[in-house]
């Protein structure tokens, strides 16, 4: 009888000791890894969430990368942009010079060219990680895009389907020069008045200039021009100015809900009112203009009595869709504009004045693209921020997880070390006393 409680004995002692052991290979494996969760077997739906979750992170990592070489590009090419706008601006100042009486045309012409030099090298150069946005050739298919695609998003839905979102931007809108010269490039859709604006214009007791624009087909806005909408805008409602009138417009189209950011107005070189597309995508056919006069329209803007409408769409690229803002319109795009000709001399005050026209419309355009890639990179650089946010919180969420208490861990396996110690001394006193019990029967 003896025996047999001393067996029982030894074998309690041995399985609280396997008990023991057990715990403290557990508890010492979450203490060196620092997880809770570190295979399946320690809890299959917690390390398949960490497992995908980590997935994910890396995924996003992925798309961190993607925004950085695509904020990358978009600089260079809003630095390259910024220094040719520069350079047109010196051109228009030395075009204006050279229409002071006296002034030596020639040497003017000398200083024009080392300045379209400049703005190509500018363009030329403006590469990053193999992309040029600004001077590109629209010919080699194997190279060129209409849109550049950055990457800016990844995300997985509920049945597991992987989905990106990407910042697309226009190379059509962006590019300054285009090497193919066997293309032509699509159009905006510009409509002009069939009168010119002269003097100014008087809105202070009952005139009023309403009518309806509509860009790409799309749903009309109403632009109302009166001494209510004028009051804030202009210097004195009795004689507003041409520019004045422009700038009013410009601004109710961009508080427009549909023609924002599509339609621009602007004057011509003979003062008229001009409406054109704006934009990567206002091009071509797909774009178009629909202006229609108000019944009650009193003041002639110079599309007519009450009523008129005027109607304009862009015209297809040709095959390769070439040209630039700057190199497209033959001998007289901006960078081939040539004042002074060794053989023809001079060109007469009216060439001159239609070229400080054209660059001054360059400048608008280049200006207009330095606005998209400003309005890209923001939402670039702000697509990364929220990327970096997000992969700290899926960190939390897997740590949440898998991740071990450290310190609860650490004196758990104290207490664990000093219990597998009780537990062999425990065994050895049963196995001593079973050994004492057989000796009386010796």
């Amino acid at each position: 009888m003896t025996s047999l409680l001393t067996n029982t004995a030894a074998m309690t002692a041995l399985t609280t000791l396997k008990s023991i052991s057990q715990s403290l290979d557990t508890t010492s494996n979450r203490v060196s890894t620092g997880q809770r969760v570190s295979a399946a077997s320690d809890n299959a739906a917690y390390w398949s969430i960490a497992t995908t979750v980590r997935t994910d992170n890396a995924s996003l990592g992925a798309v961190k990368d993607s925004l950085g070489l695509g904020s990358s590009a978009v600089d260079t090419a809003y630095n390259g942009v910024t220094s040719v706008i520069t350079n047109l601006q010196n051109m228009r100042t030395k075009l204006q010079t050279a229409l002071q009486p006296g002034v030596d045309r020639s040497k003017v012409q000398t200083e024009i060219a080392a300045i379209q030099s400049q703005m190509k090298a500018v363009a030329d150069s403006s590469v990053s990680s193999g992309q040029n946005w600004l001077s590109v050739n629209s010919s080699d298919a194997t190279v060129y895009k209409d849109t550049q695609s950055v990457v800016a998003g990844f995300s997985r839905d509920k049945t597991g389907s992987i989905n990106f979102s990407t910042v697309d931007v226009s190379i059509l809108g962006t590019r300054l020069y285009d090497a193919n010269s066997g293309g032509t490039q699509a159009t905006t859709a510009k409509t002009t008045a069939s009168t010119a604006l002269s003097g100014t214009l008087n809105f202070s007791t009952t005139g009023v200039a309403t009518f309806t624009l509509a860009a790409n087909s799309g749903t009309a806005d109403t632009i109302t021009l009166d001494k209510t909408s004028l009051a804030s805008a202009v210097a004195n409602l009795a004689a507003v100015t041409q520019q004045e009138l422009v700038n009013a417009i410009n601004n109710q189209i961009a508080a427009s809900a549909n023609t924002a950011g599509k339609i621009q107005a602007s004057l011509d070189g003979s003062n008229r009112l001009v409406f054109e597309t704006i934009g990567g995508a206002a091009t071509g056919t797909a774009a178009k203009i629909d202006v229609a006069m108000d019944a009650a329209a009193t003041v002639n803007i110079g599309y007519g009595a009450a009523s008129a409408t005027a109607t304009a769409s862009g015209t297809a690229a040709a095959a390769g869709a070439g040209g630039g803002i700057l190199d497209t319109g033959g001998a007289n795009a901006v960078a081939a504009i040539k004042i002074y000709n060794a053989g023809t001399g001079a060109v007469s005050d009216n060439v001159l004045k239609g070229y400080i026209n054209a660059v001054e419309a360059a400048i608008a355009k280049v200006t207009d693209v330095g606005t998209r890639l400003g309005a890209s990179k923001t939402q670039i650089d702000g697509q990364k921020t929220f990327v970096e946010t997000l992969m700290k919180v899926n960190d939390r969420t897997i740590g949440t997880l898998v991740d071990a208490d450290i310190e609860e861990e650490s004196t758990k396996l104290k207490a664990l070390q000093t219990q597998q110690q009780l537990a062999v001394q425990a065994l050895s006193i049963a196995n001593s006393a079973s050994q004492n019990v057989l000796s009386l029967f010796r």
